[in-house]
């Protein structure tokens, strides 16, 4: 019976060695520790909303609305299309040659230059009448473009602030159960060094130690899952609200 008991021990010590292995690979895969998310303090939720304004998204809809304010302001002006000025500017030497003769005198040649400048200047107007009756509505409708570009922007900000606020929520509730789980796998580790002496010296069975192994399995499990939600969680609110929170 007795070397019933230690083969059995023997076999639930091979298999429980990739478990730990598995476990310390993680661990060693994992920057932070136990104590290292013990000591995470998330900032405040007003700091996350205004850092969020940073976010690519958000940027995107600010610059579209300036887009729609430049043209806006363009539209405003586009009477100016109705004018037009011009002019123009020469300076230069001229040079004239000429030839004189008659009767009593030979052909004799004579070249003279100067120098000369001239400019004019002028103004027009051209109005479109389709354009010109049509002015006052698109400049209405340019408003709209800009309204629309600033609601755009606030909405995306305010789906930007419900991601976060699922996040951060989340985050929390981790933060306080990932506690309660290191607890529970600290307690389901000792068991189980417990019950590993007394089925060594033979005061329980091979079931009971089972259990206890597989109660410290479940523990290390529910600890390494609350352990990644939270991680990604705040990964997650790290960027969409551009803060710094596991790498500060």
């Amino acid at each position: 019976m007795r070397e019933i008991y230690c083969l059995t021990f023997f076999i639930l010590l091979l298999i429980s060695k990739p478990v730990e292995l598995l476990a310390q690979t993680n661990n060693e895969l994992n920057i932070f520790n136990t104590n290292d998310y013990n000591k995470i303090s998330l900032p405040p939720l007003d700091v996350l909303f205004e850092n969020a304004r940073k976010n690519p998204i958000y940027e995107l809809t600010e610059v579209k609305e300036q887009i729609e304010n430049k043209n806006l302001l363009k539209e405003k002006k586009a009477w100016l299309n109705y004018l037009s000025i011009r002019g123009s500017y020469q300076y230069g030497m001229f040079g004239n040659e000429s030839t004189y003769t008659d009767v009593y005198t030979p052909v004799f040649f004579n070249y003279s230059t100067a120098a000369q400048n001239s400019y004019s200047i002028g103004a027009g107007i051209s109005i479109p009448l389709d354009h010109l009756f049509d002015l006052k509505g698109r400049v209405k409708r340019q408003k709209m473009l800009v309204k629309s570009a600033s609601l755009e922007k606030e909405q995306k900000l305010e789906e930007l602030k419900k991601e976060i606020i699922i996040m951060y929520s989340n985050a929390l509730s981790q933060l306080n159960i990932l506690k309660l789980r290191s607890e529970n796998l600290v307690i389901s580790r000792a068991q189980y060094e417990i019950a590993e002496k007394n089925f060594a010296n033979g005061t329980i069975d091979s079931g009971e130690l089972s259990v206890e192994k597989q109660r410290q399995t479940v523990a290390l499990e529910q600890y390494e899952n609350t352990k990644a939600e939270l991680t990604k969680n705040l990964l997650i609110i790290e960027i969409i609200s551009r803060t710094p929170i596991l790498n500060r």
